[in-house]
């Protein structure tokens, strides 16, 4: 974990959905030490307090606004709020993700939508109303999507989970075309195989994964983290419409993940 001190985003305020677990606390927690004040979006009430009460331990601002992205009306509330509260909002990480991993042929229409709406549509509402209150408010924002590897190297059941996410570098790179005039850049950031579940059940699972990534090692939440960061950066604005792997190098075979 970063013990950076240098504050390159001070008096920036970034929202991170999906922000009281895994990689999005982390990337919500580099931001916060690098001077930014969080706002911290995840389903759970009580994930989201813990989460704000975190941030807020190491010395930053942080706003809690609970919402479950799978309900698009949920989506609009969630950007209706954070534009009320931080009407200057500078970054915006669209962190939160699903998968429900089963066979396409079982995929239920319920299903489909779940993980379409999670991980491409209400990603897209966010970045619309967001990037459009940019624009209306002369900032120069920075806007950071969250795909996966399986977007271009398949994971074991999960086509519409992959899917969604293609959709994700796809807009990515359209959003960047149409927001650069307005000095808003819009960059991606791709993980691999991390280590980012719980309890130790699956290290002979990660044991085995670290086998295939020549790197010699699983990711980590650190990992994305900093690469979230480096697209947020003052001296990086002119870094845009990017899709940025961060694997190992592990982009060819996914048998098992």
């Amino acid at each position: 974990m970063t013990n950076n001190t240098s504050r390159r985003l001070e008096g920036k305020t970034a929202l991170v959905t999906g922000s009281t677990r895994g990689l999005g606390r982390t990337i919500a927690e580099w931001l916060a030490r690098e001077g930014a004040s969080i706002i911290v979006s995840g389903r759970e009430a009580d994930a989201v307090e813990d989460s704000v009460q975190a941030i807020r331990a190491l010395g930053r601002d942080a706003f809690g606004i609970p919402a479950d992205l799978a309900n698009i009306s949920d989506t609009e509330r969630l950007a209706a709020e954070v534009l009320a509260y931080a009407p200057g909002l500078d970054i915006l990480v669209n962190n939160a993700g699903m998968s429900i991993r089963q066979s396409f042929w079982d995929v239920s229409p319920e299903q489909f939508d779940e993980q379409l709406n999670v991980n491409w549509r209400s990603p897209f509402v966010l970045n619309q109303r967001i990037a459009r209150n940019m624009i209306d408010n002369g900032i120069r924002g920075r806007i950071v999507n969250i795909s996966t590897i399986g977007a271009r190297a398949c994971h074991t059941d999960a086509l519409v989970y992959d899917a969604a996410k293609g959709a994700v570098e796809v807009m990515t790179r359209n959003m960047a075309y149409e927001l650069g005039p307005y000095g808003i850049s819009v960059n991606c950031v791709a993980p691999g195989n991390i280590a980012d579940r719980p309890g130790t059940d699956y290290a002979e699972w990660w044991d085995r994964g670290a086998k295939k990534i020549p790197f010699g090692r699983i990711g980590n939440a650190d990992d994305i983290a900093a690469a979230v960061l480096f697209f947020c950066l003052p001296e990086t604005g002119f870094t845009t419409g990017q899709t940025l792997l961060v694997d190992g190098a592990h982009d060819t075979y996914l048998p098992e993940f």
